[in-house]
């Protein structure tokens, strides 16, 4: 091989371009792939970097940035791409690579593949490197709707999604579809059977997308994306489809809800086809129209009903509210649900719309109006569900509620409809009768949305201050607004490319438009009572007619949406629309926008997402604007001098992209700085007026001090990165440009001038060793969020810093009532809270004291008590911290009261946290605190060796969640207090109950031996009735603590290499009157990897031991000091167990394992019933020998998937029962244990335990394989179906010489596949009985359609059998082989 490099790198000397780059490819291989090697771990800490900021952003309920997350999706393509090169490609051809062949073609290839690499991961290190910090301050939370639980479990509904969820097992049907009226309650029940197919996890994944009437393929695609877990890469249609269809290939199942199908829809198209015909997808849709279902080939419709006379009265009711219950209103209301049609949607918004009135005359007259009805026809839609939602429009009560509601028709199906929208349009239609503010105006649009939610006539969206309309109460809502007293004129199901042709306009007053590349204009279009114009488009629209406004003289709002145009300005036209009060051009690509500077009238103006570079002179004319929004305009560069001056209404400026602000402090008479560029110093005259403003700044010294943000009225954001909401709080941000001090400056000289402020975040301010000083504390008595992250220099976060008088400052109480939310993260100088307020009194001799210092501890017992509403701490690698709450010798007032401190915290989280030896410490006797921490999380505190004194731990009572990883010297998850706490007998005797706790994670904690070492003493009798106590270590629950979580749910161990034991009950109590202990009663999911040191999950569980019986899911796996997972006395307990999988765990040799002395011997006769089980996994178990150590028989009842993966010594999956019958000469190699006799060879399971086994077990694999996967690779797998059987066997089952014997053969009576793969000894499909040498009996397998026999090389024979239903079978490398009989085939 050095002859080979040699020559070559002679050839490279004399090449030169792109040849010597090819051939450096095969010389450089090696060390292109040792450069891949020392970087990739660069990229993986880089992503874990950046995830943990996205976790603490989530943690945090903040915005992360889009671009952040596509790095991150990159970044996981990327490793997944290495890992495979690396694993695969490298790994497998180390010894070419080495020098053992000279083949030039793999090197080169291995070489340009780890270059190509190794260039990636270092653009995507390049990149990262602006994602120290990803997210920004948060919008607040929706409110939350009091609309009902959309869907109910009515009985009539019950059986058909019991039938839906058979058929969606049936491996036979792929597509299934709900078919009802519109309104009949299609939607609510697909997403109940998402919800419960996930619950019963019968698919991998569910995703769900909105088709509507006028369908997006793109849109479709990008919600069924999004939900599978990333959105997709690219943008044209097919490739979008290419990309869905490979990310649901590589799901196992993937169940495909389409809601609201009304005509035929291109599956291929969408990218979903291929995955169904492939089994790998199933689809659901729902459609009004039964014959729509049937031009899609779906093959199972299930035609949804109207609900009984006594579900939809308890509906109504419900809805209703109590006032029905009495007599004069009863019947009157039982006649309103007759009229409602037992309609779901018709039953809800009626009942909505008379909730707990009481008046007898308005139900009378409610009811005489729903008769009276004369419902419009609209397809698909029961004429009552059309009285009803008009019924409830009428029932809106205002004209500004109706009018509001019409608005949101405006908008595509199925669209999230910003409340700011209909905010703006609120201010053009005067909702205030009373002159009003903008603001006043928004708070009284959002209440009007809410109450209009109520009524269930607007639904919630995922998006922020976003509503959405049911497709129903839209069809309705237009069919209303299309009235003559009305005039909207509502089309969006399809791109118009010239203006729609109507008889006349003279009619409509609002009209909303799909646009497409319009060609033309009618000259002489008269629209003369239009008031509002909504257009908008799918793509950008180059063109647009100049008289395109004409005629249009009375309209009043305007709003082009959507990338409406590309166009350099705005047609000519638009210079008309004198009495124009709101303009909205949003994602526009816009230039010049001068125009716009003659709509004199205009009160409301945005440029929402526009790409807009300058605001010119023209817009100072608009003296009568109120809204400037120029939220996204990432392009604006410059702002005319003076033109924020002549905005004399101007009440809400949004300009948080903009920067480019004129720094000066004085100002000409006309406003005009002494610039070109706009200064803040222009909004001093309007600050006063002003209710909101957003801006962006290079400095918090560039403020003009006359701007006071302490007025009350005013909310303001301050360098907050943009976003979608418009109803933020009083938020500022300080970047790297910053000294963070000079906030503090600012309200220090200022006092008050930040009186209102809510959210402060300061990042990456290097210049600071400090933020607040004491004695401006009392001016952020509203701050409700502190943030402070990459501060390099900050040791404190208040300081005494700059007061004058100190000691009053320090005598006096410091509070801050309303901080909600701390989060710290990269500082690596910081030492507390406040250094200065750390020290303690210790008392000397004659009632002296003298005052001392500690440091390195965040909270202190004064400072713990500055902040009483605290909810969420987040800590993160603050080095030098070494406690969080130290409570040494804290101050008793007088009269002996305890102490009370954080009583408010629910989330605490720490992370990398190097220094931390302690969160708690010296928790003095009587302290009460922390009572509603719900969620402690703890990751890489290398030098912690608990996490919680068990004083504190008694004060836990809401405790729902603890994890805990990366702790390299954590021995206990509690400790015992030392000395000074309370007292050690005491703690010991008490019962330590967290009863709310539900959830504990513990991973790679390779010093963990136990949740409480000290509370795992035992007593072991001695003679004459003595006791003396020892600790037995290595257990992670012991005796005394398995009883202290008595609703742990989940419980998941991962990489705690000293944990010997995971249940030890040695020494577990028995109370006097021999009731039986119960433990872990709640205990559903159980999950252990890595234990290497594990010996034991359960141990020593004693006589009368109740506990465990709702354990679910037990997953095990590189467990591989584990011989057994389950002593065989523990099997009674698990009463509730559906799915066991056990993966790579080397020693173990049985499942089941007899007890050691003192344990609960099940006897060898003994039938084990697992009742619920439905999955049973085994992979990897190289020295699996049996199922059992003993002789038992095994019922499976519910048993519907089994795969065995790589377990070469298994002989048998159970043992006969030995029973009082004779029994007949066993197979040596069917069980290990049975002495060594000729044999046929060994079998899959005994002909007994088989009857059992596979008369319900629907799949029989032994590893997953892709289906469209080449035979020829030896793997094999199927997909679970209730009503398909597979048997499968895989490749390292060398010891098998028979797959069945015809006993069990002939109760495989609904199998339907068999593959056999790479089993080397594997000599016959089916087996000669002992006894039966002569019975020829042919055997039928009367559903079998697929017989696949690969690599089998000792196959002789298969005896008689016949396929009546036989469609495809395969041979491969079976040269002696016998040809079967085939009959039917």
């Amino acid at each position: 091989m050095e002859i080979i490099s040699s020559i070559v790198e002679k050839i490279v000397d004399y090449s030169v371009g792109p040849i010597g780059e090819q051939f450096d490819y095969i010389i450089s291989c090696k060390s292109n792939i040792k450069d891949l090697e020392k970087e990739f771990p660069k990229l993986l800490e880089k992503k874990e970097a950046v995830q943990q900021s996205v976790d603490g952003a989530q943690w945090n309920q903040e915005v992360v940035a889009s671009e952040v997350k596509t790095w991150l999706t990159n970044v996981e393509k990327q490793i997944e791409e290495v890992h495979k090169f690396l694993e695969e490609d490298v790994k497998t051809n180390r010894m070419c690579l080495n020098g053992w062949c000279p083949d030039l073609k793999l090197r080169y290839s291995l070489g340009k593949k780890a270059q190509k690499n190794t260039r990636a991961i270092i653009k995507l290190l390049e990149e990262g490197t602006k994602y120290d910090r990803v997210y920004n301050i948060a919008p607040p939370l929706k409110v939350r709707s009091s609309s009902m639980d959309r869907f109910k479990d009515f009985e009539s509904r019950k059986s058909m999604i019991q039938n839906v969820l058979e058929a969606l097992r049936d491996d036979k049907i792929d597509m299934i579809a709900l078919c009802g009226m519109g309104g009949i309650g299609k939607t609510e029940m697909a997403k109940e059977i998402a919800r419960r197919v996930q619950a019963e996890s019968l698919f991998e994944k569910v995703a769900i997308a909105v088709v509507s009437q006028s369908p997006n393929l793109t849109k479709i695609q990008g919600e069924l994306a999004d939900m599978l877990g990333k959105r997709l890469d690219v943008e044209g249609l097919y490739g979008r489809a290419d990309e869905l269809h490979s990310r649901l290939m590589k799901k196992k199942s993937v169940l495909v809800i389409l809601d609201d199908v009304w005509e035929q829809l291109n599956l291929e198209a969408i990218g979903v086809y291929y995955a169904v015909k492939e089994k790998h997808c199933k689809i659901l849709l729902t459609s009004r129209n039964e014959e729509t279902c049937n031009q899609m080939g779906i093959q199972k419709i299930f035609q949804i009903g109207l609900l009984s006379e006594e579900e939809a009265w308890n509906l109504f009711r419900e809805m209703a509210g109590a006032c029905i219950n009495t007599p004069n209103l009863i019947s009157i209301a039982k006649q309103v649900v007759k009229e409602c049609g037992h309609l779901p949607i018709a039953i809800v918004t009626v009942g909505s719309a008379l909730s707990n009135k009481s008046d007898e005359y308005e139900w009378k007259t409610a009811l005489q109006q729903l008769k009276m009805s004369i419902p419009q026809y609209i397809t698909g839609m029961h004429p009552k569900v059309y009285s009803s939602i008009e019924f409830s429009y009428n029932y809106l009560g205002t004209d500004e509620a109706k009018s509001c509601f019409l608005l949101c028709c405006l908008y595509p199906d199925d669209y999230d409809i910003p409340v700011e929208h209909l905010v703006r349009y609120g201010v053009a239609k005067r909702f205030l009768k009373v002159f009003g503010t903008v603001e006043q105006t928004r708070a009284h649009v959002h209440a009007i949305v809410r109450n209009i939610r109520r009524s269930n006539l607007l639904l919630d969206s995922k998006r922020y201050e976003s509503v959405k309309m049911h497709d129903i109460v839209r069809d309705v809502a237009i069919s209303i607004a299309s009235r003559d007293q009305h005039g909207f004129m509502v089309e969006l199901d399809r791109r118009l490319v010239e203006w729609p042709q109507k008889d006349t306009y003279d009619g409509y007053t609002t009209i909303s438009l799909l646009l497409g590349d319009i060609k033309g204009h009618p000259d002489g279009l008269k629209c003369p009572k239009l008031q509002l114009l909504r257009l908008s488009c799918l793509k950008d629209s180059e063109t647009l007619p100049r008289n395109l406004f004409n005629g249009m003289n009375k309209l009043n709002m305007l709003s082009l949406e959507e990338g409406c145009f590309s166009l350099k300005s705005l047609p000519p036209s638009i210079q008309i629309l004198e009495n124009l009060r709101m303009l909205n051009l949003e994602s526009c690509h816009l230039r010049d926008v001068s125009a716009i500077g003659s709509l004199g009238k205009l009160e409301v103006l945005g440029f929402r997402d526009s790409e807009i570079e300058e605001l010119p002179h023209e817009i100072g004319n608009l003296s009568q604007l109120k809204l400037l929004d120029m939220k996204g305009c990432r392009s604006l560069k410059k702002i005319a001098a003076g033109v924020i001056y002549s905005l004399s209404h101007l009440e809400e400026l949004y300009m948080a992209k903009f920067e480019n602000w004129e720094y000066t402090t004085t100002m000409e008479e006309n406003g005009e700085g002494t610039s070109n560029n706009a200064s803040l110093v222009e909004l001093i005259p309007r600050f006063g007026q002003m209710t909101v403003l957003e801006i962006s700044v290079p400095s918090i010294g560039c403020l003009p001090k006359e701007l006071h943000f302490r007025n009350s009225n005013l909310r303001f954001r301050i360098n907050i990165e943009d976003d979608e909401t418009y109803l933020f709080e009083n938020a500022i941000r300080l970047d790297e440009r910053e000294d963070a001090s000079d906030l503090g400056k600012v309200l220090l000289e200022n006092r008050g001038v930040f009186g209102n402020l809510k959210h402060c975040d300061i990042f990456n301010c290097q210049r600071s060793e400090n933020i607040f000083w004491l004695a401006m504390v009392r001016d952020l008595i509203q701050l409700k969020s502190l943030d402070i992250s990459k501060c390099e220099n900050i040791q404190e976060v208040f300081s005494k810093e700059g007061d004058q008088d100190k000691k009053k400052v320090i005598g006096d109480i410091i509070t801050l009532p309303n901080l909600e939310k701390i989060y710290l993260s990269s500082l690596p100088r910081l030492t507390g809270i406040c250094k200065s307020m750390d020290s303690v009194e210790v008392e000397r001799g004659g009632g002296s004291t003298s005052s001392t210092t500690l440091s390195h501890k965040l909270f202190s017992s004064n400072t713990i008590l500055w902040f009483p509403n605290l909810v969420k701490l987040y800590v993160s690698k603050c080095g030098l911290l070494e406690v969080i709450f130290d409570l040494e010798r804290p101050k008793v007032i007088e009269n002996r009261q305890l102490i009370v401190a954080l009583s408010q915290l629910t989330s605490l989280t720490l992370n990398n946290l190097s220094g931390m030896a302690h969160v708690w410490k010296n928790i003095p006797r009587g302290f009460q605190g922390f009572q509603n921490l719900i969620s402690i999380q703890i990751w890489e505190c290398r030098n912690l060796r608990s996490m919680v004194p068990t004083s504190v731990a008694k004060l836990l009572v809401q405790l729902q969640t603890v994890a805990i990883s990366k702790c390299q010297l954590m021995e206990n998850i509690l400790q015992r207090e030392d000395e000074g706490g309370e007292d050690k007998e005491k703690v010991v005797g008490d019962i330590i109950t967290l009863s709310k706790l539900e959830k504990i994670r513990l991973s790679e904690l390779p010093s963990l031996i136990s949740i409480c070492k000290s509370m795992d003493s035992v007593e072991v009798e001695g003679g004459g009735g003595s006791t003396s106590s020892t600790t037995l270590s290595h257990k992670l629950f012991s005796s005394n603590t398995i009883l202290w979580f008595p609703n742990l749910v989940e419980l998941y161990v991962q990489e705690c290499e000293s944990l010997e034991v995971i249940f030890d009950l040695e020494g577990l109590k028995v109370i006097e009157n021999r009731q039986p202990v119960s433990a872990l009663s709640q205990l559903r999911k159980l999950e252990l990897e890595n234990l290497y040191g594990m010996a034991h999950v359960w141990k020593n569980i004693p006589r009368g031991f109740q506990g465990f019986q709702n354990l679910i899911s037990i997953r095990i796996s590189q467990c591989h000091n584990l011989r057994s997972l389950l002593p065989t006395s523990a099997t009674k307990l698990l009463v509730q167990l559906q799915s066991i999988q056990i993966w790579e765990c080397r020693l173990m040799e049985n499942i089941l394992q007899r007890e050691d002395e003192g344990g609960e011997e099940i006897r060898r006769a003994d039938i084990i019933i697992f009742p619920q089980i439905h999955t049973f996994e085994l992979f990897s178990l190289y020295n699996l020998v049996s199922f059992s150590s003993e002789a038992h028989s095994f019922e499976w009842p519910s048993i519907t998937w089994i795969e065995l993966n790589r377990c070469p010594k298994l002989k048998t999956f159970g043992s006969e029962v030995q029973s009082g019958r004779k029994l007949r000469k066993k197979d040596a190699e069917l069980d290990a244990r049975a002495p060594q006799e000729p044999s046929t060879g060994s079998s899959l399971a005994s002909t007994r335990e088989s009857s059992r086994l596979f008369n319900r077990c629907l799949e029989l694999s032994c590893v997953p394989r892709r289906r469209n996967s080449n035979p020829d690779q030896g793997n094999c797998s199927s997909s679970s179906g209730e009503n398909k059987h597979n048997f499968n066997k895989d490749q390292i089952c060398n010891s098998l010489k028979c797959l069945f014997t015809p006993s069990i053969a002939k109760l495989l009576v609904k199998l339907e596949i068999i593959e056999v793969h790479d089993c080397k000894q594997m000599e016959e499909i089916l087996a000669k009985e002992w006894g039966d040498e002569e019975n020829k009996d042919v055997i039928a397998f009367y559903q079998v359609k697929t017989l696949w026999l690969i690599n089998l090389p000792k196959l002789e024979c298969f005896y008689a059998f016949e396929w009546p239903t036989l469609d495809e079978i395969k041979m491969l490398v079976s040269t002696s082989t016998k040809t079967p009989k085939l009959n039917g085939a």
